[in-house]
């Protein structure tokens, strides 16, 4: 229970004011969508670490599958939409969830990597904020794109 607590206070932190916030401020809309769609992959790839650190390479294939997935929502949202990419963390949420509801794994085929107790708790605080904070700015960041390529034309 503590540390559902503290992976939650921690995703708040990490969330609001170590990214949203900074991002918002110092990054004009196209770049500030680049960055969020550019940071979906590799938080997706720390858990092809942790199977590297908790010696489980067993669980690399159905990691690597997540990996790819979350890489497919950030490249929709380039050319879809930022509501891909806001639906991709939402995914990934649930994602680092189902590695503490379902540990070892969904069946006995598709291992999961195992994850420190409360990290499900700090991503989807981190991912769900984020996403909401997309959705939020997708009209904006979506504006911006097309107005770039209207003035490259």
């Amino acid at each position: 229970m503590l540390s559902t607590a503290l992976g939650i206070i921690i995703g708040l932190i990490f969330a609001i004011p170590l990214t949203i916030i900074p991002t918002r401020i110092y990054l004009k809309p196209a770049t500030e969508k680049a960055f969020y769609t550019w940071i979906l992959p590799p938080i997706a790839l720390i858990y092809i670490g942790f199977s590297f650190y908790y010696q489980d390479l067993a669980v690399l294939p159905s990691e690597i599958f997540g990996v790819s997935i979350f890489t497919g929502f950030a490249l929709f949202s380039r050319f879809f939409g930022s509501s891909w990419l806001a639906l991709g963390y939402i995914s990934h949420g649930l994602w680092d969830l189902s590695h503490e509801l379902f540990q070892p794994g969904i069946v006995e085929y598709i291992p999961w990597t195992q994850v420190p107790i409360g990290y499900a708790a700090f991503c989807l605080t981190y991912d769900f904020i984020v996403a909401i904070y997309i959705l939020k700015r997708r009209q904006l960041w979506d504006g911006s794109r097309l107005a770039w390529m209207t003035t490259c034309s």
